[in-house]
């Protein structure tokens, strides 16, 4: 038998465990369900952290290539920097290189005028000598062999005037049939006639095969075309300007093999940093 008073003392024990089992069931639920909040928020952090680090070398890779590219834009900043300077320094030899070629032009004009002025005189003491055979003539005496003479001498300076007037007109049509088949050619290859000259320029790109120091095909067909123009002139001599001697024999040997001209009929100048060439025809 148990007493009602112990009864009731280990009945309310039992009710004290049982509510403190309850309370520490509940305060373990909370604390699973904190738990798993917690362990959420870390995944997420985590998750987060792993964001953040894959932006951050993203932003890190950004860096590094605006960094090269800055690196590189100053690098060809530089570079073309330079190459002005060199570009101005070719621009002022090709500008002097041009003062002289047109030194010599003005030399070779003024020596054309001299000869031009030498025929005119030439041609004035023709026209002279029948004027006093006229003179002549009218004095008393003058037989039939002065004017015989005088007829002779009218009809040679006649003669010799339509032969250059005809040599002329021939060597102008000359130089345009010549100027025609450049163009059909090679429409780079520049063509000008100075009166009894007529200038050919090749650039570099004509001249010479992509990355080589020889003739091209083009280039070789257009200096045949003035070889053989030459040909037909027995005064005729070319004159070649170009930058390089390997290319200027060139230029020279298929100027002579085109139209059998002799050497001394095609002196050559060089011309440091001068790429293409220039041929000066001259048919006095």
């Amino acid at each position: 038998m148990v007493a009602s008073s112990k009864y009731e003392i280990k009945t309310k024990e039992a009710d004290a465990l049982r509510d403190a089992v309850a309370a520490s069931n509940k305060e373990k639920t909370v604390l699973e369900a904190k738990n798993q909040a917690l362990q959420k928020q870390l995944a997420d952090g985590k998750d987060a952290e792993a964001a953040l680090a894959a932006r951050v070398q993203a932003h890190e890779g950004e860096i590094r290539r605006m960094s090269e590219e800055l690196a590189s834009a100053r690098k060809n900043y530089e570079g073309t920097r330079i190459t002005r300077e060199q570009f101005i320094s070719e621009l002022l030899e090709k500008e002097k290189a041009t003062g002289k070629r047109i030194q010599g032009l003005s030399e070779r004009a003024q020596a054309c005028e001299q000869a031009l002025e030498n025929l005119r005189k030439e041609s004035a003491a023709r026209d002279s000598e029948p004027a006093e055979l006229d003179k002549s003539a009218e004095r008393p005496g003058d037989n039939e062999m002065l004017k015989r003479e005088r007829d002779i001498l009218l009809g040679r300076v006649e003669r010799l005037m339509e032969e250059r007037r005809q040599e002329e007109k021939r060597r102008d049509d000359r130089f345009a049939a010549l100027s025609e088949a450049i163009g059909k050619a090679s429409r780079d290859v520049s063509v000008t006639s100075l009166g009894p000259a007529l200038r050919v320029v090749l650039p570099e790109k004509v001249l010479s095969a992509k990355g080589k120091t020889t003739l091209s095909e083009g280039g070789k067909k257009t200096i045949a075309l003035v070889g053989k123009a030459a040909a037909e002139f027995p005064t005729a001599s070319i004159l070649v300007s170009t930058g390089g001697k390997k290319i200027a024999g060139e230029i020279r040997a298929a100027l002579a093999d085109a139209g059998k001209i002799p050497g001394e009929r095609i002196p050559v100048k060089l011309y440091e940093k001068e790429k293409g060439a220039e041929l000066l025809l001259l048919v006095p």
